[in-house]
């Protein structure tokens, strides 16, 4: 059997279905993910909402998401700047921590439908 967390919560902006949702920096609402540091909170449903609406967001358990790239079974993901599921990032000049939103179930490439456990949390990135 499966359990999935789902909540409403107003859409600042337009959410579209199947992305990765963030919290407002400044709101009480909820945007698109608009990178790999937001304070990500689920995945959107099929039918995301408009500006001012409200969008279902799964928080924890199975969901489906968008591929932002080529992405292997298992990875672990984060979002992109359209709220899309995209592999972490390669060690670079720089350390940071990254938000991640869980992990995919199937391969994918840029575009797909691919399910995911949803569970938020972060990892560091170490400098290269």
């Amino acid at each position: 059997m499966s359990r999935e967390l789902i909540k409403s919560f107003v859409a600042d902006a337009a959410i579209r279905g199947y992305r990765i949702a963030a919290f407002h920096a400044t709101k009480q609402a909820v945007v698109e993910a608009a990178s790999n540091v937001a304070a990500v909170i689920g995945i959107s449903t099929s039918t995301g909402a408009k500006a001012g609406g409200v969008v279902d967001v799964v928080q924890q358990g199975l969901a489906e998401v968008v591929a932002g790239g080529v992405l292997a079974r298992g990875a672990e993901v984060t979002s992109d700047a359209e709220g899309r599921a995209v592999a972490l990032p390669a060690p670079s000049g720089t350390a940071k921590t990254v938000r991640t939103i869980g992990q995919v179930q199937a391969a994918a490439v840029e575009g797909d439908v691919v399910p995911i456990v949803v569970s938020a949390g972060s990892v560091f990135i170490p400098a290269s």
